[in-house]
């Protein structure tokens, strides 16, 4: 992802009509040789890369199943924390079928959940311990979620369906609901492994596939199924996973005010914007994590914050218990649900359970579309974009946090004005919608 490096002026000034035509010249009257070279590193977005552990990760018809599957709230099971008038509930206590993905990424506001209450975590079945991300080019991503807890973007959207907190769903649920509403579809994409006719529940045999059941729930029937059938659900889930996958990889927002300023629009972004750039290259740092196009190094760091707010965790080890659940999980990018089995091995290298390296660190977001998309960290416990930076500001808390602080984290010693200017620019980093047609409901009736 990160732009080719050392480029001369010239060069730079050959990209766009932004700045001076003479050598030494400020870029924009602003901006020096060295910094509009960093400068050029953020924009723009380059084309997702390639995951080749999915091979329909790109396929037009597996995009548009994953749509309505996003969509779809069959496949949520009972609800456990009901609507109580002001909590932003999926519905009553009990209820099944209430609650979709779609449900915590809305759609109409940056893909981030914008209904629980309170919203620094977020409500699904039962509260979660996390603040829903937005989805929004999110297959940027080397490791999905604020910990890494997952190797790949279908296998991350194994995550909710099955948890108890998200959706509270089941496999076999969604084996079924695939069946009933979506079979042709899913049949014509995944040839290899169609739908078992078993599934039919007029079938004679149609026990073999219970409704409801998962290996994570010692209650369900799933260790009755004969080994055959329990890998044919493995595998439809998988399948489940890839399909949503190759939708969310069409969720990518480009052409915000920041890059027409680099592509050489000079009136694209305010001139308090313009100080906050200099300032986020410079003084601040920001750009010390917060780099390539995505405005993350795809990299963990310990911030150095201490976890606060209603429902939060703050015992939560980041990274390290991340990394201790990605290696006991079925859907692995090394695993036999993998189209490339060889790359996922490559992701993994290396990656031991309690590696206490890991311990506190948390995934470095990516900025764009940050003004849309508060509150911010993995907690939601900072309201707006200046307790963010008024955290940074001051260094971080000085103790009680997990893990080893971060050798960037450290006293900026920013202004007000100045903190205003990095705002500023943090509000160019919004793109374009995605198409109306890509945010839409296509659930099957």
């Amino acid at each position: 992802m990160e732009r080719a490096q050392g480029l001369t002026l010239a060069a730079l000034l050959a990209l766009g009509p932004i700045g001076c035509g003479t050598e030494g010249a400020l870029v924009d009257g602003i901006f020096s040789e060295a910094e509009w070279t960093q400068i050029k590193t953020l924009s723009p977005l380059p084309a997702l890369p390639k995951d080749t552990t999915n091979k329909y990760a790109d396929d037009p018809a597996a995009a548009r199943l994953g749509q309505a599957l996003f969509h779809d709230k069959r496949f949520a099971g009972p609800i456990v924390v009901g609507n109580d008038g002001t909590n932003g509930g999926n519905g009553q206590v009990g209820e099944i079928g209430k609650i979709a993905c779609a449900s915590c990424h809305d759609a109409s506001h940056a893909w981030i959940d914008t209904r629980s209450n309170p919203n620094n975590t977020s409500l699904g079945a039962n509260w979660v311990v996390r603040n829903a991300s937005s989805i929004l080019n999110a297959s940027y991503y080397t490791w999905l979620e604020n910990d890494g807890l997952r190797d790949s973007q279908w296998s991350d959207s194994l995550t909710d369906p099955e948890d108890p907190g998200s959706m509270n769903g089941s496999r076999l649920r969604i084996a079924h609901v695939l069946w009933n509403k979506y079979k042709d579809q899913y049949n014509s994409i995944f040839k290899e492994y169609p739908l078992p006719a078993a599934l039919d529940p007029a079938a004679a045999d149609a026990a073999r596939f219970p409704a409801d059941a998962k290996p994570s729930d010692p209650a369900s029937p799933w260790d009755k199924m004969a080994p055959a059938d329990q890998e044919a659900a493995r595998r439809i889930y998988a399948n489940f996973g890839k399909a949503v996958q190759a939708y969310l990889r069409q969720l990518v927002s480009l052409n915000a005010p920041f890059d027409r300023y680099v592509a050489g629009d000079t009136t694209a972004i305010s001139k308090a914007a313009k100080r906050g750039l200099q300032l986020f290259i410079g003084k601040a740092n920001c750009i010390g994590c917060h780099n390539t196009p995505l405005f993350s190094d795809n990299m963990f760091h310990t911030t150095g914050m201490v976890v606060k707010g209603e429902r939060a965790n703050p015992l939560e080890r980041g990274r390290l218990d991340g990394v201790n659940n990605l290696l006991d999980i079925e859907f692995r990018t090394d695993s036999s649900y993998s189209d490339d089995i060889a790359e996922g091995q490559k992701r993994l290298l290396g990656l031991r359970k309690d590696d206490p390296q890991w311990e506190g660190v948390w995934r470095t977001k990516g900025l764009r579309e940050v003004a849309e998309t508060a509150p911010y960290t993995h907690a939601g416990q900072l309201a707006t974009l200046k307790d963010v930076i008024d955290f940074y500001n001051k260094g971080g808390d000085d103790s009680g946090y997990i893990g080893k602080k971060d050798k960037l984290i450290k006293p900026l010693n920013l202004s007000a004005a100045e903190i205003q200017d990095l705002i500023a620019f943090l509000g160019t980093l919004t793109g374009e919608p995605v198409p109306a047609a890509l945010a839409a409901d296509t659930s099957a009736p």
